[in-house]
């Protein structure tokens, strides 16, 4: 499985962010209740080969979203937080209240209006847990240190059923990838200290659940991500400080662990990191990686090397001009058939404590380009705007003209979605459509 071999063949599975379609930073489906962080002025933007116009959705304060079609009418809905919002006109329904959500200590955590605090919810992933062809949300939290995951009961007014997977240390996010190799994204790779990825299986009872499958136990930072490094057509999975070596049996087989640093300060060290990605940059026929610092400055790509020894991974910065790059996502944004970047700036991840976590929200878009060397030309989505990202970022065609938009939400207040303007034809694409 290459970096090229991630593409969609089902609305439904979509999901990630945020959503919708209201005015640009207008009124919109806000039974929620809370406000936005007031907007500061636009920055110029410099005229680029796409153009997105913002809807807004809603102003919640969650950090978590996906898309997916929820009441089986052939549109893509968006999850995020307490809501989800119905298409076409993105109405709220509420299916749970994380402000009653209580930890194993008796706490609730609850964002105030000035984004400080945090709902305990870190994972919004709509996927058909027990098959009856509805789709429903996995979540996972850091204080109550679980995987639950949600039941669809329909349009109505009562609350998802909730189910516990797994209590078994913080979670502080997680994306849906193709782990077993078959050519779905339905496995579920959590930020964990442990390494154990997830899937949907029949028990004895023959239920369908959420089962792990462990990979490694060994204590690791936080961030993850899933390709082929190494280029034997299995997916690996890559974790800031270490790459496991998938077997042919990922699920019985023994996963082999190789050093590696990503994220930090220097080259040679590991820090906490948004969604890993393994993609041919440079187009050497070499699988290189793609991540960001969540917690400091920069966005990076690590071109592999074959050494003696095996590979090696050489650090390149794309961009350190701004801070908290906690969610990245890969696509064709302008479908000249090599992988972008889509990303942006986390609010208050600690609370201010981040380098940076004052400076202003943005949402950006890394065009690649392999002409003379590899060269990266950032497009500006939204700054200071007082819209940025959160833990992860859908990029999926939302409404059904051709080309990719974007959803993102965060503590800054949302969902938000981005139409493309572009009405141009997805090529190669690859994200968290979810």
């Amino acid at each position: 499985m290459n970096g090229q071999s991630h593409t969609t063949s089902h609305r439904r599975i979509y999901a990630a962010l945020i959503l919708v379609l209201t005015g640009l930073f207008g009124s919109g489906a806000c039974a929620e209740g809370q406000k936005a962080p007031r907007r500061q002025p636009p920055a110029r933007r410099a005229p680029g080969p796409v153009e997105f116009v913002a809807h807004r959705i809603g102003r919640y304060r969650s950090e978590a979203c996906g898309v997916g079609d929820f009441n089986n009418d052939g549109r893509l809905d968006v999850i995020a937080g307490s809501y989800w919002y119905e298409a076409p006109d993105f109405k709220a329904h509420k299916f749970r209240s994380l402000e009653d959500k209580v930890d194993a200590g008796g706490n609730r955590h609850v964002v105030g209006e000035d984004g400080k605090g945090y709902f305990d919810d870190f994972m919004n992933l709509p996927l058909d847990v027990d098959g009856d062809g509805r789709l429903d949300v996995v979540t996972c939290s850091w204080f109550s240190k679980r995987i639950d995951w949600y039941r669809n009961t329909g349009v109505g007014g009562s609350p998802w059923p909730m189910s516990v997977v797994v209590e078994n240390g913080n979670f502080e996010a997680g994306d849906v990838w193709d782990i077993d190799g078959d050519g779905r994204e339905a496995e579920i790779l959590p930020h964990s200290r442990a390494t154990i990825w997830y899937e949907i299986a029949k028990g004895a009872d023959g239920t369908q659940s959420l089962v792990g499958r462990v990979v490694s136990k060994e204590k690791r930072l936080w961030g993850g991500g899933v390709g082929d490094v190494n280029g034997d057509g299995r997916p690996d999975i890559l974790r800031p400080d270490a790459w496991y070596e998938a077997p042919a049996d990922p699920r019985a087989g023994q996963w082999k662990e190789h050093a590696l640093a990503l994220g930090g300060p220097s080259e040679k060290e590991a820090a906490d990191t948004p969604q890993i990605w393994v993609y041919d940059v440079d187009g050497d026929g070499l699988n290189d990686i793609i991540t960001g610092a969540a917690h400091a400055y920069g966005l990076f790509w690590y071109r592999q090397e074959k050494t003696a020894s095996g590979a090696s991974f050489a650090r390149h910065v794309i961009d350190k001009s701004w801070s908290q790059v906690h969610s990245v996502t890969l696509a064709d944004l302008d479908t000249d058939g090599d992988l972008d970047i889509v990303t942006g700036k986390r609010f208050y991840a600690h609370n201010g404590g981040d380098p940076g976590g004052n400076d202003p929200l943005g949402l950006y878009w890394y065009e690649l380009n392999r002409g003379r060397g590899v060269r990266w030309k950032k497009h500006v989505i939204s700054y200071g705007e007082g819209v940025g990202a959160g833990l992860n970022i859908p990029v999926v065609d939302m409404d059904g003209d051709g080309d990719l938009d974007i959803v993102v939400t965060g503590k800054w207040g949302g969902p938000v979605y981005f139409e493309n303007r572009s009405k141009r034809s997805p090529v190669g694409i690859q994200g968290k459509q979810r």
